[in-house]
């Protein structure tokens, strides 16, 4: 009988401690960056994860909205988030157009099988 006594609060504790394990994967992260296409954010066009060049160039568009529009529009690119030198693609209900181009401050959950994927919750332009 003690030994069936013994396992119930060790089982209450796993519990409780995958309870929150499942909680943490799924907080809620602000991010701040930019608004871009996937082949400038992962250099298959660019040198340098910027519009930049594209837009020196004339090539793509004549500032960072419409070479980021061009190349999703036109060339078969997704709207991604670039924070520094990270990449994250993003689902969720925002109209993504609305922000090519711009620095956001992005709020939303991380997916936990793929952690370059962002569930947004939030965007706003970044003052």
């Amino acid at each position: 009988m003690s030994t069936s006594m013994n396992k119930a609060p060790r089982f209450l504790f796993f519990l409780l401690l995958m309870g929150s394990y499942a909680f943490a994967k799924d907080a809620v992260i602000t991010l701040q960056g930019e608004i871009v296409d996937s082949q400038c954010a992962y250099n298959v066009h660019s040198l340098d994860h910027t519009h930049s060049s594209m837009v020196k160039k004339g090539v793509y568009g004549k500032d960072a909205a419409s070479c980021t529009l061009h190349c999703v529009k036109e060339m078969g690119g997704n709207f991604v988030l670039l924070v520094k030198e990270d990449v994250y693609r993003l689902d969720g209900p925002v109209q993504l157009e609305l922000f090519a181009g711009k620095k956001v401050k992005v709020s939303g959950v991380l997916d936990p099988k793929n952690q370059a994927l962002l569930h947004v919750q939030k965007m706003e332009a970044d003052k």
